[in-house]
């Protein structure tokens, strides 16, 4: 037995030695400045009837966003800037699967906090013709007037409770879909003073990670030590019942 218990405790060193050892996979993507097939634009309420003013300019370098929320208290005021991945609704989404960290490289001015949103594709939810459907992923992030550099853990993005209301979504439905990302978003935060310009001029989006297939080959290999332990067990039980 003692025997057995060293096998297995040799086999475990070498399976945690084999593990560190392992080259992790990086995994890094440019939002902005913009690759192939992906678009930057701004949203208002105009077409919904508020009055919302937007500016938007867009070249190689920088992205640059101005918004003033309606005056109307009695409407709803919203603004925003969007990075499409999928302009033209061909399904073409990101896998953002090993991503653990978004970093933002940003100017701001007239706001002390941004809202920070993904959206993902559910294929339980998700009409490809109602951008709404996609599934939100939401953090608020506080920021400081002029240059802001931010790293984000992407686990801190969470789905809101108002899109599980809105879209009548079972809440035990929460998986997040990281590997179909159909656009990234920025707006002002939830308190922003209507008819207050604020500006968010983008000099570098991106995402970055570490692929999980080291850490499944280390599963397996934990899998397939715990086959060999009962392995070891089954005989010495059998002995004990035959005498």
């Amino acid at each position: 037995m003692k025997k057995s218990y060293t096998i297995l405790a040799i086999i475990a060193i070498i399976v945690v030695a084999i593990y560190v050892m392992l080259p992790k996979e990086r995994f890094a993507e440019t939002v902005f400045p913009l690759g192939e097939g992906t678009k930057a634009s701004a949203y208002d309420d105009n077409a919904n009837g508020g009055t919302s003013v937007v500016r938007f300019n867009l070249s190689d370098s920088l992205v640059s966003f101005q918004c003033a929320l309606g005056m109307d208290e009695k409407k709803s005021a919203w603004c925003g800037l969007v990075f499409d991945f999928d302009p033209n609704g061909e399904k073409k989404f990101h896998n953002w699967k090993n991503v653990d960290t978004l970093y933002l490289d940003v100017d701001i001015a007239g706001t002390d906090e941004i809202n920070l949103k993904t959206w993902t594709f559910d294929p339980d939810v998700t009409d490809l013709k109602k951008s709404e459907t996609f599934r939100l992923l939401l953090k608020e992030i506080p920021v400081k007037q002029g240059l802001n550099k931010i790293a984000i853990p992407f686990e801190q993005l969470y789905i809101p409770d108002f899109w599980y209301d809105e879209r009548g979504v079972k809440r035990s439905r929460n998986r997040p879909h990281h590997e179909s990302v159909a656009r990234l978003e920025i707006s002002a935060g939830w308190k922003q003073p209507r008819g207050k310009n604020f500006v968010v001029n983008v000099r570098e989006i991106s995402a970055s990670g570490t692929s999980n297939r080291a850490y499944g080959i280390f599963l397996f290999m934990i899998l397939g030590l715990m086959i060999v332990a009962i392995g070891y067990r089954h005989p010495v039980k059998e002995y004990d019942e035959k005498n």
